[in-house]
């Protein structure tokens, strides 16, 4: 038990309290978007306990992303899509036609692009693997 002699004089009290005081909690449409999308898919796929497993989240991170707030970054999201066989536009509620829609509108074909991407992921998995092969050997 602390004592009355032990707490601080009231007038110290200001002085004593943290520099740094708590920043209020940022909220953003996507973040909100995502914790609306995985409200959804969690009753879709029979309850919490059922889903998270699924998303391969923690469950602090989970709760933090149910609830609007932290900053899951893009590679985040895409782990998370790729985990429930779907794209990040689809883990955010968008169809992929709404994808290709945009990219239309700027010139891009969204296969032709999808394609590159796979064809690049691929290939800096062949190139990380003959790293890790030649560190090994030698």
């Amino acid at each position: 038990m602390v004592s009355a002699a032990q707490l601080p004089h009231p007038e110290f009290i200001d002085f004593m309290s943290p520099v740094r005081k708590p920043q209020p909690v940022d909220h953003s449409i996507l973040n909100e978007m995502l914790a609306l999308r995985l409200q959804q898919l969690e009753i879709e796929n029979g309850g919490m306990e059922a889903f998270l497993p699924k998303t391969g989240l923690a469950r602090g991170t989970y709760y933090t992303m149910l609830r609007g707030i932290g900053n899951p970054t893009l590679k985040t999201m895409e782990r998370i899509a790729s985990k429930l066989n779907m794209t990040v536009f689809e883990l955010l509620g968008f169809e992929i036609d709404d994808a290709r829609r945009a990219l239309k509108k700027r010139g891009v074909d969204y296969d032709e692009l999808t394609s590159a991407i796979r064809k690049k992921d691929e290939a800096t998995r062949r190139v990380a693997r003959q790293t890790r092969s030649q560190k090994l050997l030698g």
